[in-house]
């Protein structure tokens, strides 16, 4: 079976999550593509957005984001395919792998882009990335599209959801695999686990466990597909939030809240 991943070009969770995927998908003997998404347009981008209010993050914060992003780029400078099962990089995890990829700016429903994907003619296609898939790269594959989520959907659509659960003081968040449709993050869910945050209020952390269950859950996920199981009918009610206002960072930072 052809599978098709597309995934953000960062540096922070997505190379070791890729690495984990890609392994897992060819222990299935997955016939696997790569698809890099390399520059997100500028209203949907969490950077640009951080960036554009960066006075709502602590000193320490920035600077150990800063640290974090010079040394990931000075790493995969040294270690283009990694070090020691560790990456920086989605290219350096594609490479290593001897993963055939091609690289995304900013709009994957681009003619030039679903030729590509035609092409490939994927079965399935798995995502873990900023990009909105029009109806024409839906129906591509034969099995679909699975997104990865962090948050207990149907609840936390959107964008950032552990910092807008960290600012309803919730006290579990958690991964979502679900078919992606028109709608976003609104799809049948097809695994799902739990996250505990009743004591840990770091972003960073919590996405960096969410990542490391990721893998496995999507093969799960993959696997209740194709055996045509029934998808979870979770309790959770559904919600939606796009980019924190003031209010909800403000929240966020009550609510004992740390970005990194």
């Amino acid at each position: 079976m052809k599978v098709l991943v597309v995934i953000d070009e960062t540096s922070f969770y997505h190379p070791n999550f890729t690495n984990d995927l890609i392994n897992d998908l060819k222990r299935k003997n997955f016939d696997i593509y790569g698809a890099r998404v390399i520059r997100i347009n500028k209203k949907n981008s969490i950077e640009k957005f951080l960036i554009s209010k960066f006075y709502r993050l602590y000193f320490s914060e920035i600077l150990i984001l800063l640290i974090k992003k010079f040394f990931f780029l000075v790493l995969n400078i040294i270690f283009p395919y990694g070090f020691k099962n560790n990456f920086f990089s989605v290219k350096s995890v594609f490479k290593k792998n001897k993963t055939p990829f091609f690289n995304i700016v900013e709009n994957i429903n681009e003619k030039k882009y679903l030729e590509k994907i035609k092409n490939i003619n994927p079965n399935l296609i798995i995502s873990s990335n900023s990009l909105i898939f029009s109806n024409k790269i839906l129906e591509i594959p034969k099995f679909g599209c699975l997104n990865r989520h962090t948050a207990l959907l149907p609840a936390y659509g959107g964008i950032w959801p552990v910092l807008q659960a960290i600012s309803n003081n919730e006290k579990k968040t958690g991964v979502s695999v679900h078919l992606m449709n028109s709608q976003i993050d609104k799809g049948k869910i097809y695994a799902q686990k739990e996250i505990d945050i009743s004591d840990d209020k770091n972003m960073s952390s919590i996405y960096k466990t969410a990542f490391s269950i990721s893998s496995k859950l999507i093969i799960e996920a993959i696997d209740n597909l194709i055996n045509k199981n029934e998808p979870i009918n979770s309790s959770e009610n559904t919600s939606y939030y796009s980019f924190p206002n003031k209010e909800e960072w403000a929240s966020f930072r009550k609510n004992g809240g740390r970005f990194i």
